[in-house]
Formats: structure tokens, C-alpha cells, sequence
């Protein structure tokens, strides 16, 4: 008769345990005081004490109580996968990952799990913090040039870094700040040869239709020994359309200021991370998962140190500076984990 009752009371946390989708190692792995337990005791545990805790048994009891529209569609071994979330993170913890993402993108202690791949990060060129390397410009014998310097919002007058400067600001539009209005594609036109010892643009370059044609003609106006300094977006979104061609990762940006145009990078890379998401209205199987490695701003600071020629100088000639001996990985995909081939 006791043990007839003992069944029968049993039977209701059972089928909870059951419809919660008890996982022995999701629950093991994401409570250190239970780590030492076989399945069986680790099941009743959950059934005497974790469910009065309010504990979690599986990724679907998490989200069943937390975003019930996810329970059941999403894989934590999917996501550790793609996200490279590190082992040691606990099943729950990775759980609390994905919630507070797909909770609008919401911030997050776990974000930096998504920056560790071998992604080029600026140093000197940091946004918002180039400003003391740019401070060794201001004299009153030296010319700065910046492209796109129309003032359109407080933190763009670069020109108060330089009270002392030759400065000069060309824009394509009138307005605050702008001593020339100009064309950046033809530069050369404006201004003579070896003109400048410094040429700024910040949130510039992603507006220009052609950029690496400004990127030769800023060749043309800087002097040997002069340096150019660009910040862009590597991932942003559309604005003044019609006028946003291009996004930038570092790459791209060595890629127009090299080494046939007689340039040296001294600093270039990603900075200001972001964490991304696809959104509910994308395909099906993309719905939550996070963009990893996205960065906001891409930056070079590049030196000129030798002079440009135009009859020297062709785009087509200066793609082997450009890729030197690497080739696309063969492991394609999200992977970055490639190796340039060994010359034979």
C-alpha cells in the first residue's frame, strides 16, 4: 500500500520531468554543486529539490520559461558551433547568451564570446582616440588636408585638433567648416603636387563611388615622408542614399593604400564591436543566430615614402602588392583559420 502510494505520487513530477525534457548533462553541467551526480540521483534531484529551486533541466525548460516562442527551435551545440561560444561556458550560461540577444540585441557580459576570432584590430587609429597621435601635425609649417569636413555633427570639426596648422577642408556640399568645395576623385586638379603633410577623413570614404580613385589622387597631393588617415564603416547601416557605396573592412583599406602607390601602413584595423542578430522575418533556419566578429569602424594610417608617378602606376599591375603570396581559403565558408601557401 506505502509503495502504491509512493508510485503514484511520483507520477506527476515524472511527466514533468518528462515534458520539461530533462537533460542529465544540461542540468549537471550548469549547477557546479551537482556536478558529481550519475543520472538517476541527478534526476531526482530536479524532482525534490530543482524544481522548487527553480532550476533549469534542459534548453527547452529555459526558454519554455523565458521566450516560450523558442522553445524547442533552437540547438545549443548549433550555436556554440557557429558563435564560438568557448567549452567552459555552462549549458545555462549559454542559454543567457542567446536570451539576452534575442531580447533585442540587449547587451551583454557574454558579448566578448564573440570576438575571438584572429580579426585585425586598430590600435592607434581606435575611433574617438587617434586624436593624440594626430596632435603631432599641429605646427604652423605643416599643411593638413581633410576630405569631407562639412561639420554635421559636433564630434566632426576635426579642425579644432589643429589650431595651428596650414589646415584646408574640402566638401562636396557648402556649409560649416568647408574652405573648398571640391571633388575628392580629382583631387590633383585642386591642389598641386606633394602639397600636404597630413590627409584626414573620418565617415568618408563609404560615400565615395569610386574611392580607390581618391586614394591615387591623395598620392598625388601628399609629400613623401606625409601620412593619411581614414576612418570608415566596416558595418553600418544605409545612409544619405543615393550616396553609400561601399563598406570597408581593414583589408580593403591596405588594399587602396599600397605599396604601388608608395604607401606604408603604420596602423589599420576593426574597432567599435557590434552584436548581431538575423531577425524573426529571416529564413528559418537563420532566425537568432548571432553575427560574430562585427565591428562598426574600419581605419589605416598609412605613410607615403616614395614619390607617385602616374606612368609607373597601374591598378591592374598593383594587385600582386596587394594579395602578395596568399590565395582565397581553401576551407571557405565562416572559417578563418587558413594559412598562406608555401612558394615552390
Amino acid at each position: 500500500m506505502a509503495n502504491g502510494t509512493k508510485q503514484q505520487g511520483q507520477d506527476p513530477i515524472k511527466e514533468i520531468i518528462k515534458k520539461l525534457h530533462f537533460s542529465y548533462k544540461f542540468y549537471t553541467r550548469s549547477y557546479p554543486d551537482i556536478t558529481h551526480l550519475d543520472e538517476t540521483s541527478a534526476r531526482a534531484h530536479f524532482a525534490n529539490t530543482g524544481i522548487h529551486e527553480k532550476r533549469f533541466c534542459s534548453i527547452y525548460h529555459f526558454f519554455l520559461e523565458k521566450k516560450p516562442e523558442y522553445a524547442g527551435s533552437i540547438s545549443i551545440k548549433k550555436f556554440r558551433k557557429h558563435n564560438k561560444v568557448p567549452k567552459h561556458i555552462s549549458p545555462l550560461k549559454t542559454c543567457e547568451l542567446i536570451l539576452s540577444h534575442l531580447s533585442y540585441g540587449c547587451s551583454s557580459k557574454w558579448d566578448a564570446t564573440l570576438f575571438r576570432s584572429p580579426t585585425k584590430r586598430s590600435t592607434i587609429g581606435k575611433h574617438g582616440q587617434i586624436h593624440p597621435w594626430a596632435a603631432q601635425f599641429n605646427s604652423p609649417d605643416l599643411k593638413v588636408l581633410e576630405i569631407g569636413s562639412r561639420c554635421v555633427s559636433s564630434q566632426a570639426h576635426w579642425k579644432r585638433f589643429f589650431p595651428d596648422v596650414q589646415y584646408t577642408g574640402i566638401d562636396i556640399i557648402e556649409g560649416e567648416n568647408v574652405d573648398l568645395v571640391a571633388d575628392a576623385h580629382k583631387l590633383s586638379e585642386y591642389f598641386e603636387k606633394d602639397t600636404f603633410d597630413l590627409v584626414i577623413s573620418f565617415a568618408v570614404f563609404e560615400h565615395l563611388a569610386m574611392p580607390w580613385i581618391v586614394a591615387e589622387e591623395v598620392s598625388k597631393i601628399l609629400k613623401v615622408g606625409g601620412h593619411v588617415a581614414i576612418e570608415t564603416h566596416f558595418s553600418y547601416s544605409e545612409h544619405e542614399l543615393p550616396w553609400h557605396f561601399f563598406q570597408f573592412n581593414s583589408t580593403a583599406l591596405e588594399c587602396m593604400f599600397n605599396e604601388a602607390l608608395g604607401f606604408e601602413v603604420i596602423d589599420s584595423g576593426l574597432d567599435s564591436p557590434i552584436v548581431g542578430r538575423f531577425a524573426d522575418s529571416a529564413a528559418p533556419h537563420l532566425r537568432g543566430k548571432l553575427v560574430g566578429d562585427l565591428y562598426c569602424h574600419s581605419s589605416i594610417i598609412a605613410q607615403k615614402n616614395k614619390p607617385y608617378t602616374s606612368q609607373q602606376f597601374s591598378w591592374r599591375e598593383a594587385l600582386p602588392t596587394v594579395v602578395k603570396n596568399t590565395m582565397y581559403p581553401r576551407n571557405t565558408g565562416f572559417s578563418r583559420n587558413w594559412t598562406s601557401p608555401t612558394n615552390t
